[in-house]
């Protein structure tokens, strides 16, 4: 890629403002900092974002090469996961329906719902979540109460109207996460690459709420920990969008470091049988939830993010995730 096309491709406003922010980190000039942006953006297919949240300027070139940027991650994505079979990701009626035995609950499209189907199973679950059927970040999800809806017609009414058109049975967690932290499901993100019919784990991770809000999302208030591919065993201390670390949550005062987390094989068997379930589609982060009854499917994401693997804090040795999704496909086959 020239550089021209690069620059041309860059919100140069928000750039040269990250420039700033980054060089008052990182006690360095602006000009500096901005050229080596766009060093790597041509070097290693790194966005302004990737260079600020990875802290690029800490890292070597050996190290930056290992990073998965989002020029690399969008590679991966293009060359693996059919386009055909996107949809089956997006819109969650259709994730819940293709991936049925794994889901564990009920569920309910309300776009195409009556307000007496709507009232029948909101009365049989008592609590249920609505939330967008295509949305991203934990937006839009709410948790309602059946005995707290007086006119179930203009609930659903306004449901539709705010796009919040999916409901769902509420997740029982398994006490293990719940003790973590009780205000939201803690999913897993497990991302899993398809060779050959097998389903390889190149990342694991727990995300934990910390907010008000019933979501444990990194982008929407919530915290990341590794968490070791082979045992599940929590690795080091969780860490929020702003760069906050945390030994300990900080409202259940909970040790992240060491903790086990459970039903860990049968958390992998259910990756491993859902790979195989769309196997155009083989680069996938799947959320897990882990419930008394063993693991079950939150969702499945056909572009599976980039931005929470090998974060500063958890990542003593600076070594990115491309290596290990290299060892399985190298980026160069692609």
């Amino acid at each position: 890629m020239g550089l021209w096309r690069l620059v041309r491709g860059m919100d140069l406003k928000r750039m040269r403002k990250t420039a700033r922010e980054v060089a008052r980190t990182a006690h360095r000039p602006t000009p500096v900092i901005f050229c080596d942006m766009v060093w790597c953006g041509l070097h290693y297919q790194a966005g302004y974002l990737d260079y600020s949240l990875f802290h690029f300027w800490e890292l070597n070139g050996a190290q930056r090469a290992t990073v998965l940027t989002r020029g690399k991650n969008n590679r991966y994505v293009a060359a693996l996961n059919s386009r055909k079979e996107w949809n089956t990701f997006d819109v969650k009626p259709e994730f819940l329906t293709r991936f049925a035995p794994y889901v564990g609950r009920k569920w309910l499209d309300l776009a195409n719902a009556s307000p007496e189907q709507f009232q029948a199973l909101g009365q049989e679950l008592g609590r249920f979540i609505v939330k967008p059927r295509d949305g991203t970040h934990g937006d839009g999800v709410e948790i309602l109460r059946a005995d707290q809806v007086e006119d179930w017609s203009a609930l659903l009414a306004r449901l539709k109207e705010n796009g919040q058109t999916l409901m769902e049975e509420v997740i029982l967690q398994h006490p293990d996460l719940n003790a973590i932290w009780p205000g939201s499901i803690n999913t897993l993100r497990i991302v899993s690459l398809l060779k050959d019919g097998k389903a390889h784990v190149v990342a694991s991770y727990l995300r934990v709420g910390n907010s008000d809000r019933p979501v444990d999302n990194f982008n929407g208030g919530g915290m990341v920990v590794p968490v070791d591919k082979q045992t599940g065993v929590i690795q080091c201390a969780a860490r929020d969008k702003a760069g906050d670390l945390y030994e300990r949550h900080p409202a259940t005062g909970v040790k992240f470091q060491g903790y086990q987390l459970p039903l860990w094989s049968d958390i992998l068997q259910l990756v491993q049988n859902a790979a195989q379930v769309v196997p155009t589609v083989r680069y996938v982060a799947w959320d897990v939830a882990v419930t008394p009854d063993g693991p079950v499917l939150v969702e499945g994401n056909q572009y599976p993010g980039h931005d929470i693997y090998g974060l500063p804090g958890q990542n003593p040795s600076k070594i990115g995730m491309l290596p290990t999704l290299e060892s399985i496909v190298p980026l160069s086959s692609l």
